[in-house]
């Protein structure tokens, strides 16, 4: 049997197991995972999902998840790990993968913290990343998965949430946020330079203490998204007129008075 436990993530199998126990996604779920690879399979199969199309920015599954070739709600599920901050449009991204979403998306990404931004200033962490090029021969895995290398987007949970709300103000979202603080050991071992590896193994033991502070301290998030049953669950200022979505004019007579 392999052993799925050697290339999986730690942190996306505890994320994913949350959102099992929650009911944010289900062990039959078709799930969708976008800017996909080894990491993406074993951590979800770690975690107790089987039934998923892993997706990669290259190869035979190539899709752009700026521009899903999927129909709406074409999955339950839709993931990613790592992969909006190499979009020219993070957003765009995250928005296409709420689009063909039928109930979840769960993201994992650099979170814009103040650990994140310590980092930078000491040189631990990229501004744009020239590692993971150079990890892949200097040939793709930068913008757009070219070698050009991409300015890494740190996200944060406000943006999160005003993103998804303001583009689908139909009916309440259920957010989730999760944090961990990860070390680049990779990239910062294949440095000629070894002073910013050096203090990251300095600051390493305070940071995993640190971590308990989330948000501040964490330089990665993970955000579960679940969407609204609609139109069950529409807001009640909302009412259908067949094709879509209008102000309900009960409601807003009930709160502004009638308009005659």
């Amino acid at each position: 049997m392999e052993d799925n436990t050697k290339q999986s993530d730690d942190f996306y199998v505890e994320v994913i197991k949350a959102n099992l126990r929650s009911g944010a996604l289900h062990a039959a779920d078709k799930v969708l995972v976008v800017c996909g690879g080894q990491k993406d399979e074993a951590s979800l199969k770690c975690a107790g999902l089987n039934n998923f199309h892993c997706s990669n920015i290259s190869g035979s599954t190539a899709v752009d998840v700026e521009n899903l070739p999927y129909s709406d709600e074409e999955f339950e599920a839709v993931v990613v790990h790592s992969g909006l901050h190499h979009c020219a449009s993070p957003h765009r991204g995250l928005l296409e993968m709420y689009r063909v979403a039928k109930r979840t998306l769960i993201l994992f990404e650099p979170a814009d913290s103040l650990a994140s931004r310590l980092g930078r200033i000491l040189g631990i962490g990229q501004i744009y990343e020239f590692a993971a090029v150079e990890d892949n021969g200097r040939e793709c895995a930068g913008w757009r998965n070219t070698s050009v290398p991409n300015w890494v987007y740190r996200f944060t949970a406000s943006e999160i949430r005003q993103t998804i709300n303001c583009a689908h103000p139909f009916g309440p979202h259920g957010f989730s946020f999760f944090y961990r603080t990860r070390i680049p050991w990779v990239q910062l071992k294949m440095r000629r330079n070894k002073i910013p590896l050096l203090i990251a193994l300095f600051a390493w033991p305070f940071l995993r203490v640190a971590d308990a502070m989330g948000p501040v301290f964490s330089n990665n998030l993970a955000a579960a998204v679940r969407k609204p049953n609609l139109p069950e669950e529409k807001f009640p200022w909302l009412a259908e007129d067949g094709s879509g979505y209008r102000a309900n004019a009960s409601w807003f007579d009930s709160k502004f008075g009638s308009r005659g």
